[in-house]
């Protein structure tokens, strides 16, 4: 099996937040190649192979994972997946980091979530906090300071103009 070490749980509405977060990620931190799973990425090194049996191979890849980025939205919380991934990763007591999008609050957060460490992603700091707890756990040296500065100003920028009551707007 493979070294997935970062999953990103989303929902598939929720596709560019979830793009520009791996972005961030790979800009912020010296992550091995194939290390993150992002299922609805465009780039095929951050999801699953072409004929595989999706359910088996989420829940393998869950399992090895070091840490869960729970991308938190109003799509998300309604996603059965989403909730499949995040309850696994409870389960498993695998290091899980809600990230709040589109209105969601500390307050909106599913009961077995209440008291994580949650994030904004609108909040730079809140992002830059997370990327470095991720480097701690999973032993991803960080880049330089600045390399990752454009990439976390252009997630918030995804994350504002989203639209939450239907598909992503792309400008």
């Amino acid at each position: 099996m493979g070294a997935i070490r970062l999953f990103v749980s989303h929902a598939h509405k929720d596709k560019l937040i979830a793009m520009a977060l791996v972005d961030v990620i790979e800009a912020a931190l010296e992550a091995p190649n194939r290390a993150i799973l992002c299922t609805s990425h465009d780039d095929p090194k951050y999801r699953e192979p072409d004929n595989v049996n999706i359910s088996k191979y989420l829940r393998e890849h869950l399992s090895e994972s070091g840490c869960v980025l729970g991308v938190l939205t109003p799509n998300s919380i309604k996603s059965p997946w989403c909730l499949f991934e995040l309850g696994g990763a409870w389960a498993k007591v695998t290091q899980t980091y809600p990230l709040l999008a589109g209105g969601l609050s500390k307050e909106s957060l599913p009961a077995a979530l209440k008291g994580k460490d949650a994030a904004q992603l609108t909040e730079p700091e809140d992002i830059r906090r997370v990327l470095a707890d991720i480097s701690e756990i999973l032993k991803w040296k960080m880049r330089s300071t600045g390399s990752a500065a454009t990439r976390i100003d252009d997630l918030i920028e995804v994350v504002q103009e989203y639209s939450w009551n239907s598909s992503p707007q792309l400008s």
